[in-house]
């Protein structure tokens, strides 16, 4: 224990505050990887200002995840180790991006002026706060008087899809006035079907509804850590930052997916 004492030459950073007894507890190889190499504090680093993802946000809001800690940290905090996926990245991507273009192209015949992801890259800022919510629309489509906003979808259908674009529905227009003078509608294209969004969906509700779950990850407290082997074994977070991590053998996996 001399030495776990001897490497904490910082605090505990404050997302692992009140934990440090039961880290204390633990064997010190559990223990020594929460370190920098001969830095004495944890790998997170505390970013200048709290910076949420809107398909964070949109996860939380469709209780798509219990453990609300997750997306809170990653709104406090960046360079986290993280763990290793064997998502097949490079066959999404190839199939997303054809998805893309073809509705694109669509867009494009229908003479709309058509903007595309990095084109479309957006930093709201929650009003009197320093939280910036980061979206990146896959297309946006504007025409005579009407904007579109869209998300190409490959995976099965999710509540979270559409509160992702509901999200940029509502934060575009504040970001970028060019907007607010068109009707804007939104649309979720999946493989075999679309699902269209009214600008009426963002009404008064939802923004309080909204609001509700940006104050769980405005909060300078870190919010409910709520570790299970389904969520933890699909989030990016590794031990180092999470000692609660249940980590979930290949052979489970495997069982879980025979199952499935």
């Amino acid at each position: 224990m001399a030495r776990l004492v001897a490497l904490r030459a910082e605090p505990y950073p404050r997302y692992l505050r009140g934990l440090e007894g039961d880290l204390g507890e633990k064997n010190y190889a559990t223990i020594a990887p929460h370190f920098q190499e001969g830095g004495g504090c944890f790998m997170a680093v505390e970013r200048d200002g709290p910076y949420g993802w809107a398909t964070w946000l949109a996860k939380l809001m469709a209780g798509e995840i219990n453990c609300e800690w997750a997306p809170w940290f990653k709104t406090h905090y960046q360079k986290w180790d993280r763990v290793p996926s064997d998502f097949n990245q490079a066959a999404w991507q190839m199939e997303h991006t054809k998805l893309s273009r073809d509705v694109r192209s669509e867009q494009e015949a229908a003479s709309d002026t058509v903007y595309i992801e990095n084109q479309n890259t957006f930093h709201w800022q929650r009003e009197g706060s320093e939280l910036v919510v980061g979206g990146k629309p896959d297309i946006v489509s504007i025409g005579t008087n009407l904007v579109t906003v869209i998300d190409c979808k490959t995976g099965q259908p999710k509540a979270s899809d559409q509160i992702q674009v509901m999200i940029y529905m509502y934060c575009l227009p504040q970001e970028a006035p060019v907007y607010r003078d068109h009707i804007l509608n939104g649309r979720l294209v999946y493989s075999g079907h679309r699902v269209d969004i009214p600008e009426a969906a963002i009404d008064a509700k939802f923004e309080q509804q909204f609001n509700y779950f940006l104050d769980i990850l405005d909060s300078p407290n870190p919010a409910v850590r709520v570790p299970s082997a389904g969520e933890c074994r699909y989030c990016d977070i590794t031990k180092a930052d999470c000692p609660d991590r249940i980590e979930v053998s290949d052979d489970a996996k495997a069982g879980d997916e025979a199952w499935a």
